[in-house]
């Protein structure tokens, strides 16, 4: 499989929009750290295309993995921040956001309430990996014993209704761009 320049070009854009929201607009609590990276990937998954989407995670995870100081919270970079109790979330981008694209572009004839609909499904879908890979590296990496009330008021409670906020921003934002920018090609 070749990639066009294209996809590289809007992978590569994808994922520096994601090293601004999360390098500019951190602002770090306890354990989970609040961004703009929610958005940014709904953003990503409603106006790129899958291969688009997936690309531009993988860089960045992989910027991020190799020591470049792109994530969120401290160390902001490095192979160790695997270790981080958050970085589940960062996985959960990188699988889940192809997912939504894909449904996003190639259903055809979507409504607006549809797209909206999986914007906040792709949203709560995220959480699924974040969360038991929290509870995984807080239960035998730091050790802490760890229950289900424990892990929602440490990482779900205090952010969903700033990410269905910033979802639903995200959708606002793509349901403009979508106009020009449909299927992963510029419309003319």
């Amino acid at each position: 499989m070749t990639l066009l320049p294209r996809t590289i070009a809007r992978s590569a854009f994808l994922c520096a929009t994601a090293i601004i929201a999360s390098h500019f607009f951190r602002l770090s609590s306890s354990v989970v750290p609040f961004s703009l990276l929610p958005g940014i990937y709904i953003l990503g998954a409603l106006c790129f295309t899958p291969l688009e989407n997936w690309l531009g995670w993988m860089i960045y995870l992989f910027l991020g993995l190799t020591g470049i100081p792109v994530f969120a919270t401290p160390p902001y970079g490095g192979p160790s921040y695997i270790f981080k109790p958050t970085f589940g979330f960062l996985l959960g981008y990188l699988c889940i956001s192809p997912l939504i694209s894909w449904i996003a572009h190639y259903r055809p004839n979507l409504s607006q309430q549809f797209l909206l609909l999986i914007s906040m499904l792709g949203a709560g879908l995220l959480y699924i990996p974040g969360l038991i890979y929290f509870w995984l590296i807080m239960r035998f990496i730091v050790q802490v014993p760890t229950t289900m009330e424990f892990i929602l008021k440490s990482a779900f409670f205090p952010f969903i209704g700033g990410d269905i906020i910033k979802v639903f921003v995200a959708f606002l934002l793509a349901r403009k761009m979508r106009k020009f920018w449909f299927r992963g090609e510029i419309k003319k």
